[in-house]
């Protein structure tokens, strides 16, 4: 059954659609899929409201608040948000195309696998004219430390786009306007620029080799590192020979057997994104300061007593890795997926504890859900936007 209406509507009626979706989605009786298709809900708020696979499309919803909204697999095509706070919005797999995001607040949201590329729209009904395609516009948009992982974004206009360390894991810009589009702190893996206008964009402080920017055009392009990076102090020069991977395995080996086989790490300053095994990996007292792990697998890995000062921990998968005592002090974990881990103290003994330093650490946009992290050293911590 849906429940259709007609457009524009007050935000009583809107509370009782959404209210009547919401009894669907749970199996509760009376329930109404929320038909809002071409419905004028500007100024109206969603905040919080749970519209998985409602259909808006071709909504008016500018200026709306749909903070901490659920609009995954939402029907949007063609709705015009300008304007809106979508912070914390999930939209993975909503249809967005042609959709209008000027001036929109999408920090934070979590767009995995959406489609903001072009709406068809169709001839006109007497046969005259040709069908055209309706870009999605995101211009001037805030996007910052959005999850944007597969999201297929051709043919976008982005023009002075923040997308300040957004997650662009596999996200394609091909023939997207960039044009002075923000990527500061961005995470690139696998991300396609191809045939993009990237002039006078911003890649600073992202991962160039991450990303394919074949036949873009990229005048103007800012690279390298931001300004005013603090000083860091130099790392002991690296004499060990093996290889990053026969560390890590000597190490695990070494915990493995109590000590009687295999060699302790020192994997400081390292770059380890290509290593193999790191899921349950022993990994007991392991040294990796500012050692770069960004993006892997590292589900239920034991890192009990493991000292990650400085490290580079975004994106990694951490759910249910024993974290207890380790030292994170200033380690990057944006976009980390701790849930569960364990953050709880060290017991070293009857009477001794080791807690978990998270000194100046950033948990931008981290899942801590099950996460406990009221016994560790938590000073100047950077947690914003993270899920709890």
């Amino acid at each position: 059954m849906s429940q259709t209406t007609s457009s524009p509507i007050d935000q009583s009626a809107l509370d009782r659609i959404c209210e009547g979706h919401r009894r669907l989605l749970a199996g509760e009786a009376d329930g109404c899929l929320a038909d809002l298709a071409d419905s004028g809900l500007a100024g109206l708020s969603l905040a919080g409201r749970d519209l998985r696979d409602a259909d808006l499309k071709g909504a008016c919803l500018d200026d709306c608040d749909l903070t901490d909204a659920n609009l995954t697999g939402a029907r949007l095509s063609g709705a015009s948000l300008v304007g809106a706070k979508l912070v914390r919005c999930q939209l993975d797999g909503a249809d967005l195309r042609g959709c209008n995001f000027t001036d929109a607040d999408m920090s934070a949201a979590h767009c995995t696998g959406a489609d903001f590329r072009e709406l068809t729209l169709p001839a006109a009904a007497d046969g005259t004219g040709l069908a055209s395609l309706k870009a999605t516009r995101l211009d001037k948009a805030s996007l910052c430390g959005s999850v944007l992982d597969q999201a297929r974004l051709a043919g976008i206009s982005a023009r002075k786009t923040r997308f300040d360390e957004a997650s662009l894991a596999g996200a394609r810009f091909n023939r997207a306007d960039l044009e002075e589009a923000v990527f500061a702190g961005a995470l690139f893996d696998g991300t396609g620029f191809g045939s993009a206008n990237l002039t006078n964009a911003d890649f600073r402080n992202c991962d160039e080799q991450a990303a394919d920017t074949a036949m873009a055009t990229i005048k103007g392009l800012l690279t390298g590192a931001l300004p005013d990076q603090p000083d860091l102090p130099e790392l002991p020069v690296d004499t060990d020979s093996r290889t990053a991977q026969q560390r890590l395995d000597d190490h695990a080996k070494r915990v493995r057997t109590g000590g009687k086989d295999g060699q302790t790490a020192r994997l400081d300053g390292l770059d380890l994104r290509r290593v193999d095994g790191m899921q349950g990996a022993a990994l007991t007292a392991l040294q990796a300061v500012r050692a770069n792990f960004s993006g892997l697998d590292m589900r239920e890995a034991e890192l009990q007593g493991a000292r990650l000062t400085g490290a580079d921990l975004r994106r990694c998968d951490l759910r249910g890795a024993d974290l207890r005592g380790a030292d994170l002090a200033g380690a990057n974990l944006s976009h980390a997926d701790l849930r569960n881990a364990n953050l709880s103290p060290l017991e070293l003994g009857a009477t001794r504890q080791l807690p978990v330093n998270l000194t100046g650490a950033r948990l931008r946009y981290a899942d801590l859900r099950g996460c406990d992290l009221s016994q560790a050293k938590a000073e100047g911590v950077d947690a914003e936007h993270a899920r709890r």
